[in-house]
């Protein structure tokens, strides 16, 4: 089943082959694991949000369209199923800038221990600036940089042109620095208040 492609997959678990829907979950378990976690920030709670993705996926396995990509489209799926569940319970849904881990700032282990408390500063201020975008432009950033997804994935998952994606993107980019550096004028205000 390794060396089956996604489609063919499809077609074989619509036809009733058990086995090929397995060989699916194993594929994108960690993925769709991945997406659950930065939407609820509990491990828990997104083991749940997992299972309940690929409930859905299965049931709406035949409208999956053979002549596209699949996986754009499944995560569009989980996506939706995410953002049903977080709107169930808003209370309990939690702040943007606790579900996301900016990893690439964090310094290597011969780091000094001041270097870790400065980029963890940092981090917050980025948190911060990234939770105040819009989402227009905050989706397509999170896509692209903390997902790692091409151009053209994520148009495929906003039902967007690539076009669109690139002027959001740049926009977005534009608007965090902007956010950012307020941010972190403000940071800088309750400092100077501190002493």
């Amino acid at each position: 089943m390794d060396i089956l492609g996604d489609e063919v997959l499809v077609r074989l678990t619509l036809e009733g082959d058990r086995t090929a829907f397995s060989e699916l979950v194993r594929r994108y378990q960690k993925q769709i694991y991945s997406l659950a976690y930065r939407m609820t920030n509990h491990p828990e709670e997104a083991l749940d949000l997992s299972q309940e993705i690929f409930l859905r996926l299965y049931q709406v396995l035949p409208k999956y369209d053979e002549a596209r990509p699949f996986f754009p489209w499944m995560y569009k799926v989980a996506s939706n199923v995410c953002y049903s569940a977080l709107r169930k319970k808003p209370q309990e849904s939690v702040p943007l800038e606790k579900v996301i881990d900016f990893t690439p700032l964090i310094p290597q282990l011969e780091s000094q221990p001041e270097d870790f408390a400065e980029v963890r500063e940092v981090q917050q201020m980025v948190q911060q600036a990234l939770a105040e975008l819009p989402d227009k432009y905050k989706i397509p950033l999170i896509l692209r940089f903390l997902e790692d997804m091409t151009y053209q994935q994520i148009g495929e998952i906003l039902e967007l042109p690539v076009s669109t994606i690139e002027t959001r993107l740049y926009r977005g980019k534009a608007l965090l620095q902007k956010r950012l550096a307020l941010v972190m004028e403000r940071g800088g205000r309750r400092e100077m208040s501190r002493r």
